[in-house]
């Protein structure tokens, strides 16, 4: 009994320290070193090179909204910007030829895969296509919208400090006063751009960018694998792997439309739930053992026990059912997973917890399954003007 007893209580101290523990020891600790001090900057003599990489499948509804927000650009330095259409079918090549149609020769360049290809091989084409790459690719989805300093602050970190190898955007949502879990999703969000903010203080680099608008240094560019789902997770370990740093900058912001419909959100957490697994072999060494160093530690603590939550709550829940087995307390071991399910399903946060650890879980399955391919439907998070 003792043995159920102490492998509950690790599965629970698992799933407290991922969610509650670590993002408050992180960013309480962050207040106290970093504060509201200024970020020391040396003068910029030249700005970099800044390409804009996108690929685009049937986004034709957000183009407009999106090109409008790379037009305004105030980026001092060159700015050129570099697309990909993966076969799409609504009138997105179109837009995209209007857009380059409207710049300096040679300041944008589109690419038609023949074939689906998939976002990372996709990007991975487009980059491999650049003579030269140097300067800095700034890789952003089409549903996200820049504010006009959105590139200069995501290019200063770099500026300011050649160890810096990317940065990462602050992402503001639109539409939150509306959806099924739009609030609980926002909620969610921000607590994970305050984490990442905190982690850039306290170690030098954020655990994992957010994948809508980040930049990375060109030559730091390493080719996605093959079939690989989250390809900004994997450009952003195979940066730190080689020594570089990285910054979540609070001042290179964005404007994305929050996911709406738990069903939407259900599917794109069990595709990068997938694509977290690829990521976690792949940059074990990164995080195993967990206390070789800060970064080691986040690691772990901000991803690897949050992908494995799922796992440890099924665990848990072994461990309740054998003690009320030994016990002999059927009935009140009954009652207490027959009341953990009703709350479940009736209070919405939990809801949401126990379909995003569902959606782990089988992006786990689909892991192990093996993954065929990486060919994406984009979610179309269209951004909402005057929204909350």
């Amino acid at each position: 009994m003792i043995f159920f007893l102490s492998l509950l209580l690790l599965c629970l101290l698992g799933v407290l320290h991922t969610y509650l523990v670590y993002p408050f020891a992180v960013r309480r600790a962050a207040a106290r070193r970093c504060g509201d001090a200024p970020v020391p900057r040396r003068a910029e003599t030249e700005w970099p090179r800044v390409t804009v990489v996108m690929a685009v499948h049937n986004e034709a509804t957000v183009l407009p909204e999106k090109l409008a927000s790379l037009a305004s650009q105030d980026y001092a330095g060159e700015l050129r910007f570099l697309f990909g259409s993966d076969r799409s079918s609504d009138g997105s090549d179109e837009l995209l030829a209007a857009f380059a149609a409207t710049r300096a020769p040679g300041d944008c360049r589109i690419v038609r895969n023949d074939r689906r290809r998939g976002k990372p091989a996709t990007i991975n084409r487009l980059v491999a296509g650049m003579t030269a790459p140097t300067g800095v690719l700034v890789l952003t989805d089409a549903s996200v919208l820049l504010q006009p300093n959105t590139v200069t602050e995501l290019v200063r970190p770099l500026v300011d400090d050649p160890r810096v190898g990317l940065s990462d955007a602050r992402v503001v949502h639109t539409g939150t006063d509306s959806g099924e879990i739009s609030h609980l999703e926002d909620r969610y969000i921000r607590g994970e751009v305050a984490l990442k903010e905190a982690e850039t203080c306290l170690f030098g680099r954020f655990v994992g960018p957010f994948g809508g608008c980040w930049a990375l240094r060109a030559e730091l560019y390493t080719p996605v694998p093959a079939n690989y789902l989250v390809d900004d997770f994997f450009l952003c370990m195979a940066a730190y792997a080689r020594g570089w740093r990285g910054v979540s900058s609070p001042r290179a912001t964005v404007r994305e439309g929050v996911g709406q419909l738990l069903a939407d959100e259900f599917r794109r957490k069990r595709r990068i739930g997938a694509g977290n697994w690829q990521n976690l072999v792949h940059f074990r060494r990164l995080w195993w053992p967990p206390l070789r160093n800060g970064f080691a530690f986040a690691f772990f603590s901000h991803k690897v026990l949050r992908w494995v939550t799922p796992h440890l709550l099924l665990l848990g829940l072994a461990c309740v059912l054998a003690l009320g087995v030994l016990t002999g307390n059927y009935y009140a071991t009954l009652g207490v997973v027959l009341l953990v399910a009703v709350l479940c399903t009736c209070v919405p946060a939990l809801r949401y917890f126990a379909a995003m650890n569902v959606a782990l879980l089988l992006g786990w399955i689909d892991y192990v399954n093996g993954i065929r391919t990486n060919v994406w439907q984009p979610s179309h998070r269209q951004p909402q003007d005057g929204a909350n």
